[in-house]
């Protein structure tokens, strides 16, 4: 807008200049339009607006403003003669020309016109998408609160289009499709509204029937598709005229064709809006059309290998790290599968898109389809092809913080045979309970099971090498065995190299923890500013590990890098803004600004709410330093003796022993194997966790079962709430519940709702 005021002000002084407008459909140049004509008229400019028929007056007496909106659909030559014959006494008389002109579209003659301009010297505003910061505040004007993370998702589909962005805002505020809590706004329909509507309507009438008929068809056939596609349906238009219309679309930029010839929509908001105004009917028939039932001879064949291709393209495309086009593959591979009936097929692809949200910082939409995915895993025994799906599901839910749901995947695809059984064959199918295991604190058991599948290691597992040797080097790091973790990370990088990209951070995550023990938080920061800079700038590792932005926090402050700490602190607080639905994020933000401001509250907040042991562990230990440094002594004693018991529970035989150290008392023994935990058909209790349950289930409170244990209450309540949780029970009368008749009390099994007392005498399970 400052270009443009300075050209009124350079015409008031007789000195006339050109404005040339440019941008997609939709992108505001009417909307632009409009604004300066009103400029124009505050600053006394006459207002002459110029057609094909009329050449606009030179009215040489006084400031002129001339608008020619659309430039790029005038074909009278003459016009265009006359106007390029005016352009060098614009520099000496009082007149300013407005024009406007759509991106790729127009014709030789306007070419030529344009370049006439640009050689003048006019002034050009190019019109671009919004950026997420811009759609946010535009999203917040309309709504009149603060976007959560499912509006901002949404509104994302429209990749920026100013129009559908603002279409789709209005919409949903006109129809109620929006609830305002506080200063907060979350959707609570995805229903397409009537404007939006509308708006795709009037936007596809531009572009004549025939290519709306083109579009409306390939919008039913998914976000990616091939001309081969459209011509399977559409077999009454020649293949000249369909690729005709088909780069009539390309040119005005609905469509967008990749060097493969592959074909998608550009906007997903755009196409789903055109999906939603065609009849399921309709819909269907298309579908059949394009993917028939009972094709010719040669046709399986051919759409056996189109599906080869999509879920080659999907997995090689996210291997390059190219997350854009691996989504739009799984999603057409996830139509494609839905129509053949294949659930495992709709699961590998749910399953891709989930890594792909991840990838790109969107937790919360990334467990919402692994969900999604671990729906369509069929229950019982499978094929080999199907275990690996299923392994892959529960490996994401894992890297998404939900072990307890990818366990309880495992065992319904019975693929999973307990802590104490024989580990899945080979690397891809261990990989998954490996990582149940350690985010349990079972990190020895972790590392064996890893250690048992390299041994049958096949090329396609290879990707997976960085992963499975950070397993084992995490449990020697755990376990204080540091020049083995140090010999684990070495061999970790060397894997590295054979990977194009890597899925997760949790290699370069263990690494820098081996460095950081072994070199001191100096030589750790260097690394976080050249080596492992990626760490704190992208989501990844702050997505996977709740304790790691605290953890980075006070690397740096001990660093002496505050620069650093802060830097982490507005990254995961960022993420955390964007991703308001995944709670360790949000928990994991409160734990590093409390850390960075030495917030009492903040830290005391992270200690009760963290979900992971190791990062609740480090809250209550953070805690315990701010609380001995102001005098509490006898209550930082408490939060250390806290620590050290998250710490043993976290299987974190170090971090233990140095709480053990400060609090001058032996280290508690590493819990016992499995064989001597209880476990029950849908989940195992830790040892702590089995000790606060058979005092609940006699009555006492959390105070008395604190002192009897000698725990803080705040620890016991943590155990309550995992032990709630596992076993999907919501009161100690549910869990009084849960002791089978008869049974001791340190056999606890799952029977929610059974009525029977649990007996409180010691008494043998019978044979």
């Amino acid at each position: 807008m400052s270009l443009i005021l300075q050209t009124f002000a350079e015409a008031e002084s007789s000195r006339g200049g050109v404005i040339l407008v440019s941008g997609e459909e939709g992108f505001g140049k009417s909307r632009l339009v409009h604004e300066v004509s009103r400029i124009a008229e505050e600053h006394e400019f006459a207002l002459v607006r110029a057609d094909d028929e009329t050449r606009p007056p030179r009215a040489d007496d006084r400031p002129t403003l001339t608008v020619l909106d659309d430039l790029h659909v005038y074909t009278d030559r003459s016009l265009l003669r006359r106007l390029t014959a005016d352009l060098p006494s614009l520099r000496t008389r009082p007149h300013v020309w407005l024009l406007t002109l759509r991106d790729q579209t127009y014709g030789l003659d306007v070419h030529r016109f344009v370049r006439a301009l640009d050689e003048w010297g006019c002034t050009r505003v190019a019109l671009g998408r919004l950026s997420p910061d811009a759609v946010r505040e535009l999203l917040t004007d309309v709504l009149g609160a603060v976007p959560d993370a499912g509006l901002l998702a949404l509104a994302g589909e429209a990749a920026g289009h100013p129009l559908l962005t603002t279409a789709l805002a209005t919409g949903l505020r006109e129809e109620g499709q929006v609830r305002v809590v506080g200063r907060r706004a979350t959707l609570t329909s995805r229903t397409v509204p009537a404007r939006l509507r509308s708006t795709v309507n009037c936007l596809l009438q531009e572009h004549g029937e025939q290519v709306q008929r083109v579009l409306r068809t390939a919008a039913v056939l998914g976000p990616e598709f091939g001309l081969a596609d459209l011509r399977a349906v559409l077999v009454d238009v020649s293949p000249v005229t369909l690729a005709a219309h088909v780069q009539r679309a390309v040119d005005a930029g609905i469509l967008d064709c990749d060097d493969d010839g592959r074909l998608g929509f550009r906007y997903e908001l755009l196409r789903r809006t055109i999906v939603d105004g065609t009849a399921p009917g309709v819909r269907q028939v298309l579908l059949d059309a394009a993917c028939p039932t009972a094709p010719p001879a040669p046709a399986p064949a051919a759409r056996e290998e189109n599906v080869m291709l999509l879920y080659a393209r999907a997995v090689s495309y996210l291997n390059e790290g190219r997350t854009d086009r691996a989504r739009q593959s799984a999603t057409a591979l996830f139509h494609h599968r839905a129509h053949a009936g294949d659930t495992s097929g709709q699961a590998f692809a749910l399953m891709l898109r989930s890594s792909c949200a991840r990838i790109e910082g969107r937790p919360a939409e990334a467990l919402r389809l692994s969900r999604e995915a671990a729906t369509h895993v069929p229950p019982g025994k499978s094929d080999c092809v199907e275990e690996l799906i299923t392994h892959g599901v529960a490996l994401e839910l894992t890297l998404l913080g939900e072990p307890d749901e990818a366990e309880r995947l495992l065992r319904r695809a019975e693929c999973w045979s307990g802590p104490g059984g024989t580990p899945p064959g080979g690397l891809a199918m261990s990989m998954a309970a490996a990582r149940v295991l350690s985010a349990k604190g079972r990190h020895r058991r972790a590392a064996q099971w890893v250690d048992a599948a390299l041994s049958v290691v096949h090329r396609p597992d290879r990707t997976l090498l960085p992963l499975a040797t950070a397993v084992q080097a995490l449990a020697a790091l755990r376990g204080g065995d540091l020049p083995a973790a140090e010999r684990l990370v070495a061999r970790s990088d060397a894997e590295r190299e054979a990977c194009l990209f890597l899925h997760c951070a949790q290699p370069d995550w263990v690494a820098l923890q081996v460095a950081a023990e072994r070199h001191g938080a100096q030589h750790t920061v260097r690394l976080l500013a050249d080596r492992y800079a990626e760490l704190i700038t992208g989501p990844l590792l702050f997505i996977e590990e709740p304790g790691a932005a605290p953890w980075l926090v006070r690397t740096a402050l001990a660093g002496h890098a505050p620069h650093l700490a802060e830097q982490v602190v507005r990254t995961v607080r960022a993420l955390a803004r964007d991703n308001a639905d995944f709670q360790p994020l949000a928990v994991s933000a409160v734990h590093a600004e409390g850390l960075l401001s030495q917030d009492e509250g903040a830290l005391a907040r992270a200690r009760r709410e963290h979900r992971d042991t190791w990062a609740a562990a480090g809250a209550a230990e953070d805690l315990g330093l701010l609380l001995g440094r102001a005098g509490g002594q006898g209550l930082a004693h408490r939060q250390f003796a806290t620590a050290r018991e998250l710490y043993e529970e976290a299987g974190s035989v170090r971090d233990a022993g140095r709480l053990a150290a400060r609090l001058d008392v032996p280290p508690v023994p590493s819990t016992p194997p499995s064989e001597n935990r209880p476990v029950g058909p849908e989940q195992e209790l830790t040892h702590s966790e089995r000790a606060v349950a058979e005092l609940v289930v006699l009555g006492m409170t959390n105070r008395q079962v604190a002192g009897k244990l000698h725990l803080s209450s705040y620890t016991v309540n943590y155990h309550l709430r995992n032990i709630f949780r596992k076993f999907g029970i919501k009161s100690r009368v549910e869990l009084a519940r849960c002791y089978q008749d008869g049974a001791s009390a340190t056999e606890l099994v799952v029977r929610v709702g059974s009525r029977p007392a649990p007996s409180l005498r010691p008494s043998a399970r019978p044979a």
